[in-house]
């Protein structure tokens, strides 16, 4: 399983709502689409999970293999900012990872993986609150709502255009400007 870097890493957890594209043509001519948060698991596996009735799980379950894309920040980059940058540009970070699907069908195993993803995203919230015999009847209807699965990284590719081929005064600039627009992911990540 190849390794993901300090950056891919910071990447996923600060942006964890992924672009999931199926490997796979559906009757359009297009692979299906979906939109999910995904959980990076400690052994660089991601964990999510989609409505049962969404198109891309029929797609995956045919063929097991996505392209899973993280979009950090990004943004305008003007070359009123500095006279090194002679044109208008558009620095931004993504994490682009082919993997492959694995599905979690055992409702244990499930439930497991909706706490950890809960905790992950809200680790104020008590799961054990939600998970309680008066709600066993909701707790059952949501298992059977949902697809539950991890996905073993294949391959990574990763592209950080952040102006790194301009001196560290420029950069400074940019992130200068950055922030006063608001744009304080990417004048945050703009140095590094």
């Amino acid at each position: 399983m190849p390794s993901l870097n300090t950056e891919a890493v910071a990447l996923i957890k600060n942006h964890p709502f992924a672009q999931i594209l199926s490997s796979q043509a559906d009757n359009s001519g297009f692979n299906e689409l979906a939109y999910c948060p995904l959980q990076l698991l400690e052994n660089h596996q991601l964990s999510g999970h989609l409505s049962k009735n969404n198109p891309l799980i029929e797609s995956l379950k045919k063929a097991p293999k996505a392209k899973v894309v993280f979009t950090g920040p990004h943004g305008y980059i003007s070359p009123r900012w500095h006279k090194e940058q002679l044109v208008p540009t558009w620095n931004y970070a993504t994490v682009s990872l082919t993997c492959r699907v694995n599905f979690i069908d055992n409702d244990v195993e499930k439930l497991k993986a909706m706490e950890n993803i809960s905790h992950y995203f809200d680790p104020q919230w008590c799961f054990s609150d939600f998970h309680q015999v008066k709600n066993s009847k909701m707790v059952a209807q949501m298992l059977s709502a949902i697809t539950v699965f991890t996905l073993d990284i294949i391959e990574v590719q990763s592209k950080f255009k952040l102006s790194q081929n301009r001196s560290l005064n420029c950069r400074a600039e940019f992130k200068t400007h950055l922030l006063q627009a608001g744009n304080y992911d990417l004048a945050n990540i703009q140095l590094k």
